[in-house]
């Protein structure tokens, strides 16, 4: 007896779309936000979450991810040399954060992350290795740990 199976296989793509709430509230337009205000030296992203929400139809064998929201944790480094006005960027920064509830960021001087990397701080030396750098103006580089054996 011979039995001759067929079997096909469905792939099922996976169309994402973002609600018009989400897609202004993107990462994007975050740093090209804070690149204003800061004028940082480097933005790194230290966490993200996100909610969605995922359906899926059985008879057009797709499934469709609608992204609720996005939270962004920043680290912001600056030059605290070349700072204009910290008062003026507390007050944009506080009316930003305020704005956008799905952000937090903290900022810090590039010179003491850069003394604390050297001095091989373990949190510092964490956020060097995990964190994703989204934005460099590369004017000063980041100071990495010499290997030691």
């Amino acid at each position: 007896m011979y039995f001759n199976y067929h079997i096909k296989i469905w792939t099922m793509k996976t169309i994402s779309f973002h609600s018009g709430n989400v897609q202004n509230s993107g990462l994007r337009s975050i740093i090209g936000e804070l690149v204003v205000v800061f004028d940082p030296e480097k933005i790194l992203l230290l966490s993200f979450s996100y909610d969605y929400f995922l359906t899926e139809n059985i008879y057009l064998k797709q499934t469709v991810q609608e992204l609720k929201s996005s939270h962004y944790n920043l680290l912001i480094l600056v030059n605290e040399k070349e700072r204009k006005s910290p008062a003026k960027e507390e007050i944009i920064s506080y009316n930003l954060l305020k704005k956008r509830r799905n952000l937090q960021f903290q900022v810090m001087d590039i010179n003491e992350f850069n003394d604390d990397l050297i001095s091989g701080k373990e949190y510092i030396n964490h956020i060097l290795l995990n964190a994703m750098l989204w934005y460099d103006k590369e004017e000063v580089p980041l100071a990495f740990p010499e290997a030691r054996g």
